[in-house]
């Protein structure tokens, strides 16, 4: 069984939720194919192959990027020429939809729908079609939450051939080790308590500057571990705030297990679909930590049920924010409750191996 994954970047080097979590599902599922590969853009002119991590990455060459999509006029032909018996497409990615339509590659179409198009959907009067004849050509989709699925323009058509499937992590890198809790224990000694803990790239619909506001009300401080495209507006926002001294940029870290463990609270205040699962949150919740976040409609919501692995708020509320964070700071049996309870729910449905033997069914199933 030889596997084509199909994306726009690849982890590493690119940090985005859909990358890593590629490449967790080949690191589950390469022992049980004969082969498994990834063809992405290359954000340069020149086409190449390489290997990272064990896996042959098929970079192509690409002319820019217009709207978040790689505009890459070799892709369709590199496409192909790589024989595979399952292309896994990840989307959005109308460049890899619209090469699929023009080169018509031999192969067993899975499509891995990891979220809806929300910042570019005026163009969707132009790409949707495509999208959907796309859908159409697709023997299995695999969904990442029932919300998403539930709540989702573009699917209900083709309910009968998706599958629910989410994300998984190994939880073994997640564990109590006694290099992680010294660095958590050095990283409270630096910061003190009552941490509240941010994690992720600073994206549009993060939210960040929501849980910022929240802030001036929250008896606590925040870290905000990570960067992004959104940086340096969030750091001169910070610095008008007189409350600023509460919050502080850690940049990106080798690792933020460590902060996941020094932290009581973790927050992801997101305020759009595109935060269509949220891998932070099961990291967190794998750490035990209690969770705050927004209701979306998506997966944040089916992994911190709301008053059992944590409190969910609307988008957009710092008020709604800041009360439920210092309700969590506020109570310690109710933290470690909702934090028991959060890594409990990992255990049973968000780890790797569930999600590559899940995924694994799938492969088979349309390969008879």
């Amino acid at each position: 069984m030889r596997v084509l994954h199909i994306y726009k970047d690849y982890y590493p080097p690119t940090c985005g939720g859909i990358e890593i979590a590629i490449n967790r599902i080949i690191e589950g599922t390469r022992d049980s194919c004969d082969e498994v590969s990834v063809m992405i853009c290359g954000r340069k002119l020149r086409s190449d192959v390489a290997e990272v991590e064990g896996a042959t990455v098929y970079r192509v060459g690409e002319w820019g990027r217009f709207l978040s999509a790689p505009v890459s006029p070799a892709f369709p032909l590199w496409l192909r020429s790589v024989q595979a018996d399952i292309l896994h497409y990840h989307i959005p990615n109308p460049t890899a939809v619209l090469s699929h339509l023009m080169a018509r590659p031999r192969g067993k179409v899975i499509v891995h729908y990891h979220s809806d198009i929300v910042r570019q959907k005026n163009w969707l009067t132009v790409y949707g079609a495509f999208r959907r004849a796309f859908l159409r050509r697709a023997d299995r989709i695999i969904v990442t939450s029932p919300n998403y699925l539930e709540t989702s323009d573009t699917l209900p058509p083709f309910r009968d051939k998706c599958e629910i499937v989410p994300f998984g992590l190994p939880l073994a890198r997640f564990a109590h080790t006694p290099e992680a809790d010294q660095a958590a224990k050095t990283l409270r000694r630096r910061y003190g308590g009552r941490l509240v803990l941010f994690a992720g790239v600073q994206r549009y619909y993060k939210g960040l500057h929501v849980l910022l506001e929240a802030m001036e009300r929250i008896d606590g401080r925040l870290l905000v571990v990570g960067d992004g495209p959104l940086l340096g507006e969030t750091l001169n926002r910070v610095k008008t705030l007189p409350y600023s001294d509460r919050i502080i940029f850690v940049g990106r870290v080798e690792s933020v297990i460590p902060y996941y463990y020094a932290s009581d609270v973790f927050c992801l205040p997101s305020i759009y679909r595109s935060e269509a699962f949220g891998l932070v949150l099961i990291e967190a919740a794998a750490c035990g930590l209690p969770l705050v976040s927004t209701e979306l409609g998506t997966g944040t919501s089916y992994i911190n049920l709301h008053e059992k692995t944590g409190l969910v708020v609307p988008p957009l509320d710092a008020g709604a924010l800041a009360g439920s964070i210092n309700r969590l700071l506020n109570d310690d049996a109710l933290r470690e409750r909702f934090g028991r309870a959060a890594r409990e729910r990992v255990e049973a449905l968000f780890t790797q191996e569930r999600m590559c033997q899940r995924i694994l069914e799938i492969y088979r199933s349309v390969l008879g």
